[in-house]
């Protein structure tokens, strides 16, 4: 393959390795349980997951972090096999954001 891959970072200088220790977030457990649960129930592999993340743009994936990364792949994932209606997904997001608040019904 003769073009680097958005996550093939290697020998790219990167800046200092953050070193402190972060307590994972209540919704990063929650996406860890729903992807588990997700693979095994529409068939997705990790292979498919791991295209989905490589193909975020450059932007995209250096404003982002492992779990952000994770959400958006399967959230990609999720629109390509008609699981989540794109569209639906966007309007009801923005209402969500509209609200300012994220607390919903």
């Amino acid at each position: 393959m003769s073009t680097r891959l958005v996550s093939d970072i290697g020998g790219k200088p990167a800046g200092d390795i953050p070193r402190e220790e972060r307590r994972q977030l209540f919704w990063e457990k929650q996406l860890i349980a729903v992807v588990n649960l997700l693979s095994s129930k529409l068939d997705i592999t990790l292979d498919e997951f791991r295209r989905a993340v490589e193909e975020m743009s450059e932007e995209e994936y250096g404003r982002s972090y492992l779990y952000g990364r994770r959400l958006d792949g399967w959230l990609r994932l999720l629109f390509e096999n008609g699981t989540i209606d794109a569209d639906a997904h966007a309007a009801r997001t923005a209402q969500i954001l509209a609200s300012g608040s994220r607390d919903h019904v």
